[in-house]
């Protein structure tokens, strides 16, 4: 039979390794819970910036030279002095491309007739085995993009030379491109601004939301804003 002093110790000894225990226990949980806020947090932050745009250091906006739907050569150097929206749009693609063309038109539509003037909407084919100009003419014919915007192609090489330039990723996998749903907000003295990544989403929320974020970055950088 233990005595008194012995079952002190031993209720001592077992409240300590409880005690021990309970904390490892909670300092377990309180790592995971921290782990899973910190991760939502990440992942809520990198949709907020999808939404709102990353903003870029200004560097001057790599000028290439292609051709439109209308078979006329476009240089983007030639655009100075309007605001340009610049996406990356393959001329085959049908599910995630039309969202950011829909994003674009809905966006400049909702700025004053005033600013949606100094705004010009420009795309270049993200799909460099489709390349020819009635590719990019029938895409845009069919989104209702035809006089909306500047759809630009080129030869396979200088489509890939405009990814690179703009560090876009674009590769062809069986037969489909697979890029990154790239858009630029370039400001009219020809700055890179902002950087946008459409999500893969159709729901009407967050498309209105793509589409204010993207109004925003359209309204910060007009003609008069850029220095």
């Amino acid at each position: 039979m233990l005595q008194p002093d012995g079952m002190l110790k031993l209720v001592r000894s077992t409240f300590i390794v409880t005690a021990i225990l309970v904390i490892l226990v909670g300092t377990v949980w309180g790592i995971r819970f921290f782990t899973v806020l910190h991760q939502n947090q990440a992942d809520a932050q990198a949709t907020n910036d999808a939404i709102t745009g990353f903003p870029l250091s200004g560097k001057l906006a790599p000028d290439v030279k292609l051709v439109d739907q209308f078979g006329q050569t476009v240089a983007l150097s030639s655009l100075r002095g309007h605001e340009v929206v610049l996406a990356f749009i393959d001329a085959r693609c049908t599910t995630l491309c039309p969202l950011t063309a829909e994003i674009m038109y809905n966006a400049r539509a909702q700025l004053k007739s005033s600013e949606a003037s100094q705004v010009m909407l420009v795309a270049i084919n993200a799909n460099p085995t489709a390349t020819g100009i009635p590719v990019v003419q029938g895409w845009s014919i069919e989104h209702g993009m035809l006089h909306q915007w500047l759809f630009l192609t080129g030869t396979t090489k200088q489509l890939q030379a405009a990814y690179h330039l703009y560090n876009v990723y674009d590769q062809v996998s069986n037969g489909q491109a697979i890029h990154d749903p790239s858009t630029f907000i370039i400001d009219a003295n020809g700055h890179e601004r902002l950087f946008f990544e459409t999500l893969n989403s159709n729901s009407k929320s967050d498309l209105s939301s793509e589409e204010l974020g993207l109004v925003s970055g359209m309204q910060q950088w007009l003609p008069q804003h850029s220095s």
